[in-house]
Protein backbone atom coordinates (compact mmCIF):
# COMPACT_ATOMS: atom_id res chain seq x y z
CA UNK A 1 0.00 0.00 0.00
CA UNK A 2 1.26 3.45 -0.93
CA UNK A 3 0.67 6.04 1.77
CA UNK A 4 2.47 8.78 3.64
CA UNK A 5 1.37 11.21 6.39
CA UNK A 6 2.12 14.14 4.07
CA UNK A 7 0.12 12.71 1.14
CA UNK A 8 -3.64 13.29 1.31
CA UNK A 9 -4.73 11.26 -1.70
CA UNK A 10 -3.40 9.13 -4.55
CA UNK A 11 -5.41 8.69 -7.74
CA UNK A 12 -4.75 5.93 -10.29
CA UNK A 13 -6.05 6.40 -13.83
CA UNK A 14 -6.07 4.18 -16.91
CA UNK A 15 -5.53 7.03 -19.32
CA UNK A 16 -5.44 10.83 -19.26
CA UNK A 17 -4.24 13.58 -21.55
CA UNK A 18 -1.59 14.67 -19.02
CA UNK A 19 -1.25 14.10 -15.28
CA UNK A 20 0.04 17.67 -14.92
CA UNK A 21 -2.97 19.05 -16.79
CA UNK A 22 -5.35 16.95 -14.68
CA UNK A 23 -3.99 18.40 -11.45
CA UNK A 24 -4.03 21.94 -12.82
CA UNK A 25 -7.68 21.51 -13.83
CA UNK A 26 -8.50 20.34 -10.30
CA UNK A 27 -6.43 22.90 -8.39
CA UNK A 28 -9.45 24.35 -6.60
CA UNK A 29 -10.64 20.88 -5.60
CA UNK A 30 -7.22 19.98 -4.22
CA UNK A 31 -6.49 23.36 -2.63
CA UNK A 32 -4.61 22.84 0.63
CA UNK A 33 -3.90 19.18 -0.15
CA UNK A 34 -1.01 17.09 -1.41
CA UNK A 35 -2.32 14.75 -4.13
CA UNK A 36 -0.54 12.29 -6.42
CA UNK A 37 -2.02 11.30 -9.80
CA UNK A 38 -0.63 8.26 -11.62
CA UNK A 39 -1.78 7.16 -15.08
CA UNK A 40 -1.07 4.04 -17.14
CA UNK A 41 -1.02 6.21 -20.25
CA UNK A 42 -0.84 9.88 -21.27
CA UNK A 43 -2.12 11.00 -24.67
CA UNK A 44 -0.59 14.47 -24.35
CA UNK A 45 2.33 14.01 -21.98
CA UNK A 46 4.30 17.24 -21.67
CA UNK A 47 8.03 17.79 -21.60
CA UNK A 48 10.23 20.87 -21.49
CA UNK A 49 9.02 23.84 -23.57
CA UNK A 50 5.72 22.11 -24.36
CA UNK A 51 7.32 19.21 -26.23
CA UNK A 52 5.36 15.96 -26.34
CA UNK A 53 6.54 13.27 -23.94
CA UNK A 54 5.90 9.76 -25.30
CA UNK A 55 3.81 8.07 -22.58
CA UNK A 56 2.50 4.77 -23.95
CA UNK A 57 0.29 2.45 -21.89
CA UNK A 58 2.04 0.08 -19.54
CA UNK A 59 5.58 1.10 -20.44
CA UNK A 60 6.44 3.82 -17.96
CA UNK A 61 5.81 5.63 -14.73
CA UNK A 62 3.74 8.72 -15.53
CA UNK A 63 2.75 10.72 -12.46
CA UNK A 64 2.29 14.22 -11.10
CA UNK A 65 2.32 15.49 -7.53
CA UNK A 66 0.23 18.47 -6.43
CA UNK A 67 1.58 20.34 -3.41
CA UNK A 68 -1.07 22.40 -1.67
CA UNK A 69 -0.37 21.99 2.03
CA UNK A 70 1.09 25.12 3.56
CA UNK A 71 3.70 23.02 5.36
CA UNK A 72 4.98 21.72 2.00
CA UNK A 73 4.89 25.11 0.28
CA UNK A 74 6.81 26.75 3.13
CA UNK A 75 10.02 25.32 1.68
CA UNK A 76 11.98 26.87 -1.21
CA UNK A 77 9.73 25.40 -3.89
CA UNK A 78 11.57 27.23 -6.67
CA UNK A 79 14.19 24.47 -6.35
CA UNK A 80 11.63 21.69 -6.83
CA UNK A 81 12.91 20.57 -10.25
CA UNK A 82 16.48 20.24 -8.98
CA UNK A 83 15.29 18.53 -5.79
CA UNK A 84 13.01 16.10 -7.65
CA UNK A 85 15.83 15.11 -9.98
CA UNK A 86 17.94 14.19 -6.96
CA UNK A 87 15.04 12.18 -5.51
CA UNK A 88 14.54 10.24 -8.76
CA UNK A 89 18.29 9.56 -8.87
CA UNK A 90 18.14 8.36 -5.25
CA UNK A 91 15.41 5.79 -5.89
CA UNK A 92 16.58 4.54 -9.31
CA UNK A 93 20.37 4.39 -8.96
CA UNK A 94 20.40 1.43 -6.49
CA UNK A 95 18.51 -0.64 -9.07
CA UNK A 96 21.12 -0.33 -11.82
CA UNK A 97 24.82 -0.84 -12.24
CA UNK A 98 24.84 1.84 -14.97
CA UNK A 99 25.67 5.42 -14.02
CA UNK A 100 22.64 7.73 -13.82
CA UNK A 101 23.13 11.46 -14.34
CA UNK A 102 21.05 14.63 -14.15
CA UNK A 103 20.92 16.99 -17.12
CA UNK A 104 20.01 20.60 -16.47
CA UNK A 105 17.33 21.65 -16.10
CA UNK A 106 15.16 18.55 -15.74
CA UNK A 107 16.28 15.35 -17.52
CA UNK A 108 17.28 11.93 -16.19
CA UNK A 109 20.11 10.45 -18.27
CA UNK A 110 21.46 6.89 -18.43
CA UNK A 111 24.26 5.93 -20.83
CA UNK A 112 23.99 9.44 -22.35
CA UNK A 113 20.35 8.75 -23.29
CA UNK A 114 17.21 10.24 -21.81
CA UNK A 115 15.32 7.90 -19.48
CA UNK A 116 13.09 10.39 -17.70
CA UNK A 117 12.12 13.98 -17.19
CA UNK A 118 10.59 16.39 -14.71
CA UNK A 119 8.18 19.25 -15.35
CA UNK A 120 7.45 21.63 -12.47
CA UNK A 121 4.74 24.29 -12.68
CA UNK A 122 4.14 26.83 -9.92
CA UNK A 123 0.90 28.72 -9.27
CA UNK A 124 1.48 32.20 -7.84
CA UNK A 125 -0.77 34.49 -5.81
CA UNK A 126 1.04 37.79 -5.67
CA UNK A 127 4.58 37.04 -4.53
CA UNK A 128 3.64 33.72 -2.89
CA UNK A 129 3.38 30.23 -4.41
CA UNK A 130 -0.12 28.91 -3.73
CA UNK A 131 0.40 25.45 -5.25
CA UNK A 132 2.94 23.45 -7.20
CA UNK A 133 2.60 20.58 -9.68
CA UNK A 134 5.60 18.32 -10.26
CA UNK A 135 5.33 15.94 -13.19
CA UNK A 136 7.65 12.93 -13.35
CA UNK A 137 8.02 10.59 -16.29
CA UNK A 138 10.33 7.56 -16.22
CA UNK A 139 10.68 5.08 -19.07
CA UNK A 140 10.40 1.65 -17.42
CA UNK A 141 9.71 -1.23 -19.79
CA UNK A 142 10.34 0.13 -23.28
CA UNK A 143 12.20 -1.94 -25.81
CA UNK A 144 14.07 0.02 -28.45
CA UNK A 145 11.24 -0.42 -30.97
CA UNK A 146 8.71 1.04 -28.51
CA UNK A 147 10.24 4.48 -29.06
CA UNK A 148 9.51 6.46 -32.24
CA UNK A 149 12.30 5.92 -34.77
CA UNK A 150 13.24 9.60 -34.53
CA UNK A 151 14.37 9.24 -30.88
CA UNK A 152 15.51 5.61 -30.67
CA UNK A 153 19.15 6.67 -30.48
CA UNK A 154 18.42 9.30 -27.83
CA UNK A 155 16.06 7.47 -25.45
CA UNK A 156 16.36 4.52 -23.11
CA UNK A 157 14.45 2.73 -20.35
CA UNK A 158 15.24 0.97 -17.10
CA UNK A 159 14.57 -2.34 -18.86
CA UNK A 160 17.02 -1.53 -21.66
CA UNK A 161 19.60 -0.59 -19.03
CA UNK A 162 19.41 -3.98 -17.35
CA UNK A 163 16.47 -3.85 -14.94
CA UNK A 164 14.48 -6.86 -16.09
CA UNK A 165 11.04 -6.13 -14.65
CA UNK A 166 10.70 -2.63 -13.18
CA UNK A 167 8.03 -2.61 -10.46
CA UNK A 168 6.00 0.57 -10.85
CA UNK A 169 4.28 0.34 -7.46
CA UNK A 170 7.61 -0.02 -5.64
CA UNK A 171 9.05 2.98 -7.47
CA UNK A 172 5.99 5.09 -6.62
CA UNK A 173 6.25 4.22 -2.94
CA UNK A 174 10.00 4.88 -2.92
CA UNK A 175 9.44 8.24 -4.61
CA UNK A 176 6.70 9.35 -2.20
CA UNK A 177 8.72 8.35 0.87
CA UNK A 178 11.96 9.93 -0.33
CA UNK A 179 10.28 13.12 -1.56
CA UNK A 180 8.43 13.98 1.63
CA UNK A 181 11.10 12.77 4.03
CA UNK A 182 13.70 15.04 2.42
CA UNK A 183 11.71 18.23 1.78
CA UNK A 184 13.74 20.23 4.30
CA UNK A 185 16.61 19.71 1.86
CA UNK A 186 14.94 22.37 -0.33
CA UNK A 187 15.96 25.02 2.18
CA UNK A 188 19.68 24.32 1.83
CA UNK A 189 20.45 25.49 -1.69
CA UNK A 190 24.20 25.14 -1.25
CA UNK A 191 23.95 21.50 -0.22
CA UNK A 192 21.34 20.77 -2.87
CA UNK A 193 23.54 22.25 -5.60
CA UNK A 194 26.59 20.30 -4.41
CA UNK A 195 24.58 17.06 -4.47
CA UNK A 196 23.17 17.79 -7.94
CA UNK A 197 26.58 18.78 -9.30
CA UNK A 198 27.99 15.44 -8.17
CA UNK A 199 25.47 13.75 -10.48
CA UNK A 200 25.61 16.25 -13.35
CA UNK A 201 25.62 15.30 -17.01
CA UNK A 202 27.92 17.41 -19.24
CA UNK A 203 29.90 18.74 -16.25
CA UNK A 204 33.13 20.50 -17.32
CA UNK A 205 32.28 19.99 -20.99
CA UNK A 206 31.96 22.53 -23.80
CA UNK A 207 28.29 23.24 -24.39
CA UNK A 208 25.92 25.47 -26.28
CA UNK A 209 23.11 27.03 -24.28
CA UNK A 210 20.01 28.35 -25.98
CA UNK A 211 18.23 30.78 -23.68
CA UNK A 212 15.88 33.78 -23.84
CA UNK A 213 19.01 35.96 -23.64
CA UNK A 214 20.45 34.32 -26.77
CA UNK A 215 22.83 31.48 -27.62
CA UNK A 216 26.02 31.07 -25.62
CA UNK A 217 28.99 28.72 -25.89
CA UNK A 218 31.26 27.83 -23.00
CA UNK A 219 32.16 25.24 -20.40
CA UNK A 220 29.38 23.93 -18.13
CA UNK A 221 30.18 24.19 -14.43
CA UNK A 222 26.97 22.81 -12.94
CA UNK A 223 24.47 24.89 -10.96
CA UNK A 224 24.51 27.46 -8.19
CA UNK A 225 22.43 27.43 -5.01
CA UNK A 226 19.45 28.92 -6.90
CA UNK A 227 19.47 26.12 -9.48
CA UNK A 228 20.82 28.36 -12.26
CA UNK A 229 23.16 26.82 -14.84
CA UNK A 230 26.73 28.11 -14.61
CA UNK A 231 28.62 28.49 -17.88
CA UNK A 232 32.04 30.00 -18.41
CA UNK A 233 31.60 32.23 -21.45
CA UNK A 234 34.79 33.89 -22.69
CA UNK A 235 36.41 33.63 -19.29
CA UNK A 236 33.42 34.97 -17.34
CA UNK A 237 31.09 32.75 -15.30
CA UNK A 238 27.47 33.46 -16.23
CA UNK A 239 24.31 32.16 -14.53
CA UNK A 240 21.20 31.21 -16.52
CA UNK A 241 17.76 30.60 -15.00
CA UNK A 242 16.25 28.96 -18.09
CA UNK A 243 17.47 27.42 -21.30
CA UNK A 244 18.51 24.24 -23.05
CA UNK A 245 22.02 22.83 -23.07
CA UNK A 246 23.66 20.66 -25.71
CA UNK A 247 27.21 19.52 -26.14
CA UNK A 248 28.96 21.77 -28.65
CA UNK A 249 30.17 18.77 -30.66
CA UNK A 250 26.60 17.43 -31.03
CA UNK A 251 25.25 20.53 -32.74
Amino acid sequence: MISHPDLDEIIFLKTIDSTNLELKRRRLEFRGSNVLVVSDEQSQGKGQKGRKWESAAGLGLWMSLHLGRESSLSHNVQLLSIFTGIIVHKIVSPLLSTNIQLKWPNDIMISSKKCGGILTELQWQGDKVSSAVIGVGINLSHGKDDFPSSIQDQATSLKLEGLGNPERSRLIKSFVDAFFENMSYLDDGKRLAADWNGKAYQMNQDVNLKSPQGNFEGKFFGINNRGDALINVDGKLKAFQTGEIRLTESL
